[in-house]
Parts: structure tokens; C-alpha cells; sequence
């Protein structure tokens, strides 16, 4: 269950990177970093499709491929922390150097498992494998050793950029120092793991267990990290979009009521960037409050308006004022302010606007 919630929680940061990548297609970091999510993606994903995957391609395909996907997340995490330093000259001719060394030892790995006597590696886990065969110890070590160099080099990166950062960035970057600390100790834990049992020694099984624990529960703490900033912009656009979308709800009775006395006031609907309820929210207050100065020289016909005039009472008169202009008495009246709010700030004046709707909802055909 934690397993697939998890798998469900990276595709969905891996999709959301793939939009941002699609918005800024020329950003580096951003394009490794994608990469990077997209192969500890694929290699969740792979286990399930193994017995496919070695049906094609021969038993062991599937552990091959999922070795492969996690060596090449690492790398593409360690490349997008070098991108994100310096993209110049030289750390472009290092990413092709370490995209080679990468190749390198992808093939001698897979030259190694298919070729190693018994097939010691592919009929084989991690956890079961005969340490003891020179080139079974070698294809676990360098495993090791591989995923260290690059948890290092981004761990320390991290680290860095998580002491000179504030915000949610720098909450950000110290759950990603963390998970990858956690990732680091795991890896180191279990290469030497791999020394001790090549010897012909025993690890504990709590010891055993307890890496893979660390392994497992440092991975989403990393992936958090990184996606955290955007998911945290992406949830507070998320409650901007509720909160309009209700404002705009609410502001229907007296939207309704000061469109019926002038029509001209809504505005033509247009086609712009952005979230077309930012849009329609936008538009209703402005319709309102153009209502409203307009309205505001006709709320005097029953008598003087009183300073400052309850919600309530300002409802009543609205509904009594637009019931005179759509008869056509337009008889010039001092105009007055309404719906002022006690506080400055354009949301303190559409909470205001919505009050004042509200009040008319609860009149009798106060939405007429």
C-alpha cells in the first residue's frame, strides 16, 4: 500500500516536472532534474512488469534495468546540482565525462552479470548472492561505490544551498539533505556490507534489515525535498482558485441585481493567460462595484441616506433602487459611498461586496 501511494506521488511530481520543463524547455537543471524523477519513477514501475520483462528479454532483464534506472537517477540528480552551480564550458565537458563513465560501467555491470558462472547475479538478490565469488562482490561493490560518489557530490551541494537559503526553498533543500544523507548511509552501510560478506563474514540481520528500512525511508523524504517548493505553490494556487471560485459564487445575488439595472456594466468576456476563474472572479467585483457607483445616486429616494448604513439597510435600498431605474426613474440624487469597508485592501472591499450580496440573498426576491 505505502508502495504504490509512494509510486502514485512520484508519477504525479515526475508529470508536474514534465509541465514545468514544457513551459521552460530551455532550463538545464530543471530538464536533469525531470529525468532524475522519471527514472526512480520507471524503476518502481519496473517490478511490476518483471516477469514480462524477463520473458522478452531473458531472466534478469528486469534487475538489470532497475539497476540501470537507479544508477542513471543518481547520476541526473548529480547533474542537475552541477548545472545548477555553473552551466558553462567546463561543467559541460564533466557531464560528458561522467555521462561516459556512467556508460562505462553500465556495460561492464551487464558484461559482468551475464557472463558471471551460474549466473550468481541474475538468479540472485542482494540479500542472497554468494559474496564470495569474486565478480558477484565486484558487480554489488561498484554498485556501491558509484551511488556513494554521487549522493556525495549532491549531498554536499545540498547542504550548501540549504544554509544559504530561507522560505519554503530552504525547507525544501533540507528535507532533500536529509533524504539523501539517509540514502548515502544506506548505500555506504550496504557496500560494506558487501566487503564484509566477500570474506566469508556474517552481517546481523537487524543490520540487514535496518539498511533497507533507511533505504526505503529515505528515498520519498528526498523526493519531497525537491518537489516540496512547487507543491507548496502549486497547494496555495490551489486555495487561491477555491477562494475566488466561492467569491464569485457569492457574489452572484448582487451581481445579479445591479446587471439588471445596467447591463453595460458587464464587461465582454475575454480570452487571457491564466486560470479563467481568476478571470470571471476578477470581472464580477469590478461589474459590482461599477454597479454600484452607479446605483449610488438613486439610494436616496426614500430620504436622506443615513452615515454609515447597515448592510442590511443598504440591501433593502439596492433592491428598491434598482427596482426604480429598471422603470426608468433616473432623477439625480447625491451619490454616496457603499460598501466601504472598516480596512484598506482589495480584499477587505470584496469581503465587503460579499456581505452585502449575502444580505440581499436573504431578502424576500433578494436575488431578483
Amino acid at each position: 500500500m505505502h508502495y504504490t501511494a509512494f509510486f502514485v506521488v512520484l508519477a504525479l511530481a515526475t508529470a508536474w516536472k514534465l509541465y514545468q520543463l514544457s513551459r521552460a524547455p530551455d532550463s538545464r537543471p530543471l530538464r536533469w532534474l525531470t529525468l532524475c524523477l522519471a527514472c526512480a519513477a520507471t524503476s518502481m514501475a519496473v517490478p511490476d512488469g518483471r516477469q514480462s520483462i524477463d520473458a522478452a528479454l531473458g531472466v534478469g532483464a528486469a534487475k538489470l534495468l532497475i539497476i540501470a534506472l537507479t544508477l542513471g537517477m543518481t547520476y541526473c540528480l548529480m547533474v542537475f546540482y552541477l548545472c545548477s552551480a555553473d552551466d558553462g564550458p567546463a561543467t559541460r565537458c564533466r557531464i560528458r565525462v561522467e555521462g561516459l563513465a556512467l556508460l562505462g560501467l553500465t556495460g561492464l555491470l551487464v558484461l559482468d552479470a551475464i557472463t558471471v558462472p551460474d549466473h550468481a547475479v541474475l538468479h540472485s538478490s542482494f540479500e542472497s548472492a554468494d559474496m564470495t565469488i569474486p565478480r558477484v562482490a565486484a558487480f554489488y561493490g561498484c554498485i556501491g561505490l558509484y551511488m556513494l560518489y554521487t549522493l556525495a557530490v549532491s549531498g554536499r551541494r545540498t547542504y550548501r544551498y540549504a544554509r544559504i537559503s530561507s522560505g519554503p526553498e530552504a525547507a525544501g533543500l533540507w528535507l532533500a539533505t536529509a533524504g539523501l544523507l539517509g540514502l548515502g548511509l544506506a548505500t555506504g552501510w550496504r557496500t560494506a556490507f558487501v566487503v564484509v560478506r566477500a570474506f566469508g563474514g556474517a552481517v546481523p540481520q537487524w543490520l540487514s534489515i535496518g539498511s533497507g528500512a533507511l533505504l526505503v525511508a529515505s528515498t520519498p523524504v528526498f523526493v519531497l525535498g525537491v518537489t516540496w517548493p512547487g507543491a507548496r505553490s502549486r497547494l496555495a494556487a490551489g486555495r487561491l482558485w477555491l477562494h475566488h471560485r466561492r467569491t464569485y459564487h457569492h457574489l452572484e445575488p448582487l451581481w445579479r441585481l445591479l446587471s439588471s439595472a445596467y447591463p453595460d456594466t458587464v464587461l465582454p468576456h475575454t480570452h487571457g493567460r491564466g486560470p479563467a476563474v481568476h478571470r470571471r472572479y476578477a470581472r464580477r467585483v469590478v461589474e459590482c462595484r461599477d454597479g454600484l457607483v452607479r446605483i449610488s445616486p438613486h439610494l436616496g429616494a426614500d430620504g436622506p441616506v443615513p452615515q454609515p448604513l447597515a448592510t442590511a439597510d443598504l440591501a433593502v435600498r439596492l433592491q428598491r433602487a434598482a427596482a426604480a431605474v429598471r422603470s426608468g426613474h433616473t432623477g439625480p440624487q447625491p451619490g454616496t459611498p457603499l460598501a466601504v469597508p472598516h480596512s484598506s485592501g482589495r480584499e477587505a472591499e470584496v469581503q465587503q461586496l460579499v456581505a452585502l450580496s449575502r444580505a440581499l440573498q436573504a431578502l424576500p426576491d433578494g436575488a431578483a
